[in-house]
């Protein structure tokens, strides 16, 4: 699989607002809807397990047991297996402390959480109970994630998605590699496909072809937070992340998926093992594996190379910002691709760099 494929799969929040448009409006109700939306995700029906091969795979990269209280946040970040994560902000200075008892006259700011999401499967996949999440998200005080699951679709956002007219996939890949897309993505129309860009294509591909828009992990998660009545931060809108993932130009990224729809049998073994990954919380061993961009020629690592750089640096760079201020405030729930969260230029890597203890939490 190619890391941009990879890379899509673990940040295309918006498949059902980009191919069935028209997202469902908030909850506005309180405590119990949190609680109801919870039971309703961990009484969904199980999909088949993942293979065994895939979650040996998933278990290649050894375990660090690096107790977070020694870690320096000067290090580079420690190979600890998690998705979910407590981040407390470093102390500038010592806080006022009441003369007569030494107390502190302030608190220091309450823990936060970050959690890294991924955007296919079913909570039994997965391996998340969202009912241990309703206590984390009622603590906390603001909500973010990637980008706000109601926006609404914009006709000018259609550039990113569709091809221009008289543009036909098929003109781009071949008659043999849209019928292999076609037999992959059986629930998409023939005439949406030959419109979809290629970048469209593979992340569906990657996601085993599921639109899940309201059972997704991420609208789940944000239906939890604003029935709690939590205010919502997003970190990009949906133009930007529209943007991102179509960064790098059709004509190239049409050789990248003719290349992987020739070699469609890897495509569900694949994304098993992304799955088997994210289930066992290795996602340095998910990033690695990203990185070999295995089977690809040097001009198509070049191009996913690109694609790699808007999907996860650069968007972690902007987001570096927004998201210290709001671990600084304390009480944040943030939730975004788990991919972000790891490596040197990861979101952990960054917040330990700047002073930042970030530990890893059973989930």
């Amino acid at each position: 699989m190619t890391a941009a494929l990879r890379m899509r799969a673990a940040t295309y929040v918006l498949a059902g607002v980009a191919f069935a448009c028209g997202p469902a409006s908030a909850q506005d109700v309180a405590q119990d809807a949190v609680q109801q939306a919870a039971q309703e995700t961990v009484q969904q029906a199980p999909r088949p397990p993942v293979p065994a091969s895939a979650q040996v795979q998933a278990d290649a990269v050894p375990e660090v047991q690096t107790p977070p209280s020694s870690a320096s946040p000067l290090r580079p970040a420690a190979r600890e297996r998690g998705v979910l994560f407590k981040v407390t902000p470093p102390q500038a200075m010592p806080l006022p402390a009441d003369p007569a008892t030494g107390a502190p006259l302030a608190p220091p700011p309450a823990p936060s959480y970050l959690l890294g999401t991924i955007h296919f499967g079913t909570p039994q996949e997965q391996g998340i109970d969202y009912a241990a999440l309703v206590p984390l998200l009622e603590g906390a005080e603001a909500f973010a994630n990637e980008v706000d699951v109601d926006s609404p679709w914009r006709p000018e956002y259609d550039g990113y998605r569709w091809l221009p007219a008289g543009t036909p996939l098929e003109a781009m890949v071949g008659q043999d590699a849209l019928v292999l897309a076609q037999a992959l993505l059986p629930a998409v129309p023939r005439q949406d496909l030959q419109r979809m860009k290629p970048w469209a294509v593979l992340a569906l591909l990657e996601a085993r072809g599921e639109n899940a828009g309201e059972a997704s992990m991420d609208a789940r998660l944000q239906r939890m937070a604003a029935a709690a009545g939590k205010r919502m931060l997003h970190l990009e809108t949906l133009e930007q992340q529209l943007q991102a993932l179509d960064c790098v130009p059709a004509e190239e990224h049409a050789q990248v998926l003719a290349e992987r729809l020739r070699k469609s049998w890897v495509l569900r073994i694949e994304s098993a093992e992304a799955m088997a990954f994210y289930r066992s919380r290795n996602l340095d061993a998910w990033l690695a594996s990203i990185d070999r961009m295995e089977g690809l020629d040097d001009a198509a690592r070049a191009v996913e190379q690109r694609a790699r750089l808007c999907l996860l640096e650069e968007r972690n760079a902007r987001w570096i910002g927004p998201l210290e201020t709001l671990f600084q405030d304390g009480g944040g729930f943030v939730a975004v691709g788990a991919v972000h969260l790891v490596g040197p230029d990861g979101l952990i890597a960054r917040l330990r760099r700047d002073g930042y203890m970030v530990e890893a939490m059973p989930l």
